[in-house]
């Protein structure tokens, strides 16, 4: 794996880390926080895998528009275009205080979140 594409897994793991801990909290735990941080670890994957293919990204935070960028090269991954777009929405409810998420919702998150890591990970060789 290139130095560029591994600093970002690296990222990656990091966010799914703080995601891991506070969806372990007992009291009092913040699920918005779980999905941005799932959310984050998604952006970090895809940029790594974008990086590795030496293929120019924009600058944005919505996930599916940089799948899009990867789709050729990995038609499979379109089973992700969903849990993505969830990621995106999930992140985005941290800044409204009327959005509720879950534990659920945290939950699934991670789920999809941990399973799009695995995914780009095999395509990256680590």
């Amino acid at each position: 794996m290139d130095p560029y594409s591994l600093a970002w897994m690296q990222r990656a793991d990091a966010h799914l880390a703080t995601a891991r801990r506070e969806l372990a909290v007992p009291e009092a735990p913040h699920p918005a926080a779980v999905c941005l941080h799932a959310q984050l670890a998604a952006l970090a994957c895809l940029r790594a895998r974008l990086s590795a293919a030496e293929v120019a990204f924009p600058y944005t935070s919505h996930l599916v528009v940089l799948l899009e960028l990867c789709l050729e090269d990995h038609p499979d991954w379109e089973r992700f275009r969903d849990p993505l777009r969830t990621l995106t929405q999930g992140a985005a409810a941290i800044d409204d205080p009327e959005d509720i998420t879950t534990r659920e919702q945290a939950e699934a998150a991670f789920v999809h979140a941990e399973a799009f890591r695995q995914a780009v990970e095999e395509t990256l060789g680590a």
